[in-house]
């Protein structure tokens, strides 16, 4: 059963029933359910999907031709096309009478062996596309090709596109129908471990333990997951030895430009370039404090951090201690490297879920406010968790409280930090406390009293 991306579903609905051709881009990291979102898309539709692969031109348009061709009466008379511009015509003339769907999957692959290939589709879609109503999807995971060659300014295709998709990871509330089975704190422990990829939350076995799951999935060498960090880097990156000792001095808590070169020994540099790599993969981001209107930016003050919650914990756990699993059963490495603090990883975790949460929250205008931004702040002196506002005299403070509710004194101290950050007796702030756990009578009549503290309660 096909689960999510509603929105992404009704995009291309909407498009098909356009009476008008479609040129539309999907792309998105590999894992994420691009091919699954299609073949839904595509089910119920007159359609030809086919799979690009890593060969020579000539094979490429051989295999093309067989999938337009397969069930076509031409096929008698007609085997192969010569050329792509011959394939892509025959298409648009056949859906001079009928909507006609084409899906490339990984049309980098094509792009690959034939350098031309934007250009003679620049060319035939220019000349030829008004004649019919052709949908043609175009797919692909390598996202410096796809944002870069494809979709970039310098583009023979660019400004001809009448949808561009892009993929992300699934949010929490958005994983929650694939995670129906677990309870509560078992959703967000996995969601903190392997983040919202549809392929690895699938694998997840809800009869038995998260000890059980992650032995399994991941510290087990011969599983699934063991191996999936290092085919990506691969994958996407060269000199991967250069991004794995970034990556774990990342995870190790050197998240500063500074700090890396210092745990590293990389010139500062060399560093900027590889961090902007992995950012263009989606792997990390750079977070900066949010700061109010009137206040002065400090790109001195940003940090480099997971964005994807697989890596963090591939490079926390799995790669410090890959020699340790080499001398341990998946058991033991469990009991010995990951039990001791797995807790506190997913407490510090929860805080991504529930910022996350606030914010959507905030584009529902589920808040008292509709504020213009929400993040996170901090100085040389204190940190905010969750930090938002709507203009200078009204903002949002708050923060994340995993596996229980929040003390008078969490509130309290929350509500002096605030002010010492701000230094504004007259700024109006909502404070708002996220939760797991059901907040008690007492917390409800606080709310009651004081109008500006709120709980919100995951479930």
């Amino acid at each position: 059963m096909f689960i999510g991306r509603e929105k992404e579903l009704n995009e291309l609905e909407s498009r098909y029933a356009e009476d008008t051709p479609q040129l539309i881009v999907v792309y998105g990291k590999r894992r994420l359910g691009k091919t699954a979102l299609l073949k839904e898309f595509a089910k119920d539709k007159t359609h030809f999907f086919y799979v690009s692969r890593e060969t020579i031109d000539s094979e490429q348009i051989k295999l093309f031709s067989e999938e337009i061709l397969e069930d076509n009466p031409v096929k008698e008379f007609i085997t192969s096309f010569d050329n792509w511009e011959k394939a892509f015509l025959f298409l648009i003339n056949e859906s001079k009478s009928k909507k006609i769907l084409l899906i490339i999957d990984e049309f980098p692959y094509i792009a690959q062996s034939n350098k031309e290939i934007l250009s003679i589709l620049q060319k035939i879609w220019d000349q030829n596309s008004e004649n019919g109503k052709l949908m043609c999807v175009l797919t692909g995971s390598s996202l410096s090709y796809m944002e870069s060659e494809l979709l970039g300014e310098d583009s023979p295709l660019f400004g001809r596109m009448t949808s561009t998709i892009k993929l992300e990871a699934l949010s929490f509330q958005e994983t929650k129908d694939l995670l129906k089975d677990f309870n509560l704190a078992d959703q967000i422990a996995y969601y903190a471990i392997l983040g919202g990829i549809p392929r690895y939350l699938k694998a997840l076995d809800y009869k038995i333990s998260l000890k059980e799951n992650l032995c399994r999935l991941i510290i087990n060498k011969y599983s699934s997951l063991h191996q999936e960090i290092t085919l990506l880097m691969r994958e996407d990156l060269r000199e991967p030895s250069t991004y794995y000792a970034i990556l774990s001095a990342i995870a190790s808590g050197s998240d500063t430009i500074k700090d890396i070169a210092k745990s590293t020994a990389l010139d500062k540099t060399k560093i900027n370039v590889y961090l902007k790599s992995l950012m263009q993969l989606n792997i990390l981001y750079r977070k900066v404090p949010l700061l109010l209107p009137n206040e002065k930016a400090n790109m001195h003050r940003s940090m480099y951090l997971f964005k994807e919650p697989f890596f963090k914990f591939y490079f926390y756990y799995m790669v410090p201690n890959l020699s340790t699993l080499e001398k341990l059963n998946t058991n033991d490495f469990y009991n010995k490297k990951i039990e001791p603090t797995i807790e506190k990883y997913i407490e510090k975790e929860f805080q991504h879920i529930g910022v996350e949460h606030l914010k959507m929250q905030n584009l529902a205008d589920k808040l008292e406010y509709a504020y213009e931004h929400i993040g996170n702040t901090w100085n040389d002196k204190l940190e905010l968790p969750i930090f938002g506002f709507v203009d200078d005299e009204h903002i949002l403070s708050g923060k994340c409280i995993y596996n229980r509710i929040p003390t008078l004194d969490e509130i309290n101290e929350l509500k002096h930090f605030t002010a010492v950050y701000t230094n504004n007796p007259r700024i109006n702030t909502a404070y708002y406390f996220i939760t797991n756990v059901e907040i008690t009578k007492d917390l409800e009549n606080l709310q009651i009293i004081d109008k500006n503290i709120h709980f919100i309660v995951l479930n």
